[in-house]
């Protein structure tokens, strides 16, 4: 493959790489499993509000943190460092749920906080990189390859993890509990190995702007943040978007 094709494979592969974290995770597994396992010997009302405040916290750092982080992505030459760190963040903190003992409700919440928060700033710099992998011309469809990839590869893991669970001891495995916990595994080191392809294959790009190349460090998180200012004052000036916005996070 030539270095352009090599960008366009290793950016798509990461949406193969993180959906694993959603479909297995988010979707299937952690929800079932904190309540019968982390959060088992409560009254199942206090179990789901357990995982409601986890998940509100999550969403609450995530929409405060996610305008800052476009901005950085937007104003300096980091991107891939940025989506890396994210990225084995995330997964570092599914492989850890594995040793998560039961009862240990408050531990698996904030474990899962933190892996949540590793894929959501993944994917703010894995969005930025497009324009930068891919010719305007191609961007649908190196965009619907990464879809595509994401739901195949998220798709197959879940798969497998789900007949883990269903029949533990052809897998190896003493019960269901087991099956979990090593699905957590699975979606660790699926994560963490194909991120190596998006690392090894996508180039960092270059600002060509100087006034951008300039911002390092603490500067160019102010700058995020001012940035980050003047755009919501911007939108407040529109309605349409304002009610746009909050139709979406309502939706979401």
């Amino acid at each position: 493959m030539n270095n352009t094709s090599k960008a366009i494979w290793g950016w798509a592969l990461y949406d193969w790489a993180n959906s694993a974290f959603a479909t297995t995770v988010m979707a299937g597994f952690f929800p079932i499993f904190f309540k019968e396992y982390w959060s088992s010997n409560v009254n199942i009302n206090v179990s789901t509000a357990r995982l409601g405040f986890g998940n509100a916290v999550a969403s609450l750092l995530v929409a405060l943190l996610a305008p800052v982080l476009g901005a950085v992505a937007d104003s300096g030459n980091s991107r891939k460092k940025f989506l890396i760190s994210f990225a084995y963040l995330g997964a570092a903190s599914t492989a850890l749920l594995f040793f998560v003992q039961p009862g240990k409700w408050f531990l698996a919440v904030l474990i899962y906080v933190v892996a949540i928060l590793g894929f959501s700033g993944a994917n703010i710099f894995y969005d930025s990189l497009l324009p930068f992998v891919a010719p305007k011309n191609k961007r649908d469809y190196v965009s619907g390859l990464g879809y595509a990839l994401g739901y195949l590869g998220g798709g197959l893991l879940f798969l497998l993890n789900v007949a883990m669970v269903l029949k533990p001891s052809s897998f190896g495995l003493s019960n269901e509990i087991s099956a979990v916990r090593i699905s957590f595994l699975s979606v660790a080191t699926w994560w963490g190995f194909f991120s190596i392809f998006t690392a090894a294959w996508v180039p960092e790009p270059v600002m060509l702007d100087s006034t951008k190349k300039s911002g390092t460090g603490r500067f160019r998180i102010v700058s995020a943040f001012s940035e980050v200012i003047s755009t919501v004052k911007d939108i407040r000036k529109s309605r349409n978007i304002m009610l746009f916005l909050l139709a979406y996070w309502l939706y979401i």
